[in-house]
């Protein structure tokens, strides 16, 4: 199915902060005198002087559930392990392909920075972060650009990062520290953390420059197909899932919401993209078919990721979950199916 476009506006903010200096002491007096001077220069220093991440250990003991490790708070429903990771990995991987092989569908003023490097540096803000695989990026290719992620974990942030961005353990669902950004960049963040979407929004709109953007990305968790019989498992899957997560207080969905409130909180412009997305890779063309292949990659873990904690929070058995998700793994199998997701960029 071809993808439809609409625009998208996108946002980064940056926050500039030195990773510090730690140097072993003699004496107690000399080391808060280091200390002393450590407080100063975070005070002061920018991103550009940092080589590896500012993010601490998180601070609550993680959960150990379903082979899984989910964040000490346990607010989240979906596990920040490697196998998450592995994931987003893919999902970055799939959202570039979906872009043309863009980091993003706005179209940033970046080139401006390489014909006046004396310019204001362009300050990005990642929200939720994740395992950083699009900081990462947008840093490396854009050195002129500072870039802060925030991700409420440490567990899969990277140590060693370019001079460019810095990552922080912080909650977005908390009021932000007043800093201006050029772009906020907010991406699939459906991971049970985030209950006050409009409320998320809000906050990153009003942490703009004038004429900053913003860019939210999600992937609907509904299926679509051309016939009825998607599969006995899947629709009682997505009910069941309907029903629990809205119970727990967890909207899963949100794409319907987001352009409305964009233009409600005062938007100059807004634009939307959307994208089908084939579930295996049974379409025609290579790209789209491209992208049924990494889908597919993370159809197994994303289902896993999603549900385990999430329907033992209501009371499911961990098997019976299981015996669902293997139902419906097996209809995704199944070569006549001709489903889809979208994805949705504003």
């Amino acid at each position: 199915m071809p993808p439809t476009d609409e625009g998208v506006e996108d946002v980064h903010r940056l926050h500039e902060e030195d990773d510090g200096h730690e140097e072993d002491q003699v004496n107690e007096e000399e080391r808060e005198e280091e200390e002393e001077l450590d407080d100063d220069d975070d005070a002061t220093a920018s991103d550009s002087n940092s080589n590896y991440s500012t993010a601490s250990e998180d601070a609550l003991p993680p959960i150990h559930a379903y082979g899984h490790v989910y964040h000490g708070s346990g607010r989240m429903v979906t596990p920040n392990d490697r196998h998450e990771n592995a994931r987003q990995g893919h999902q970055h991987e799939l959202f570039t392909l979906c872009l043309g092989g863009a980091l993003t569908f706005t179209k940033l003023p970046l080139d401006k920075l390489e014909l006046d490097p004396e310019a204001s540096p362009f300050h990005i803000l990642d929200v939720g972060c994740g395992g950083g695989h699009w900081a990462m990026e947008m840093a490396l290719t854009n050195p002129l650009v500072d870039v802060l992620g925030i991700e409420l974990s440490s567990a899969n942030l990277p140590k060693e990062v370019p001079p460019n961005l810095t990552f922080e353990i912080a909650d977005a669902a908390e009021p932000w520290p007043p800093r201006l950004y050029d772009f906020v960049h907010l991406r699939n963040l459906v991971g049970g953390g985030i209950r006050d979407w409009k409320r998320l929004i809000v906050q990153a709109f009003d942490h703009l420059k004038p004429g900053g953007q913003l860019e939210f990305t999600e992937v609907t968790p509904l299926f679509f197909a051309p016939r009825a019989d998607v599969g006995a498992a899947a629709i009682e899957y997505g009910a069941v899932f309907a029903e629990i997560s809205a119970a727990q207080g967890i909207d899963f969905d949100p794409t319907p919401k987001v352009r409305p409130w964009l233009v409600e909180v005062g938007a100059e412009s807004v634009r939307e993209r959307s994208d089908w997305l084939p579930v295996r890779n049974w379409a025609r063309d290579p790209v789209t078919n491209k992208k049924g292949e990494i889908l597919n990659k993370m159809l197994a873990p994303g289902c896993d990721h999603w549900t385990l904690r999430m329907f033992g929070l209501a009371g499911w058995e961990e098997q019976k979950t299981r015996d669902l998700l293997g139902r419906v793994m097996e209809e995704y199998k199944d070569p006549l199916l001709r489903s889809c997701i979208k994805v949705y960029v504003w």
